[in-house]
């Protein structure tokens, strides 16, 4: 997962527990029982596990480029001097 990924990953995570929550919590308020907040929020917690924990392809679609390794300078041979 790359970082944008990650922050993509990050605002579907809080969209789904927040939308999950406010239906719950209307529906709730509506019914005069909380445990429905609970259930609503439970079943979003499960969506967006589903959806921002595995990596999926869609989180890698900028990969950081990363600089071309460096040769060790212990394995050179020394230069000679003349």
């Amino acid at each position: 997962m790359d970082y944008e990924g990650q922050k993509l990953s990050e605002i579907l995570f809080y969209y789904i527990i927040i939308l999950f929550g406010v239906i719950g919590w209307i529906y709730g308020y509506f019914l005069q029982d909380f445990t429905y907040v609970f259930y609503s929020w439970g079943v979003g917690v499960g969506i967006s596990i589903l959806l921002c924990v595995p990596d999926w392809p869609i989180y890698n679609k900028h990969p950081v480029k990363w600089l071309e390794s460096i040769p060790d300078r212990s394995q050179e041979e020394p230069k000679k001097s003349k």
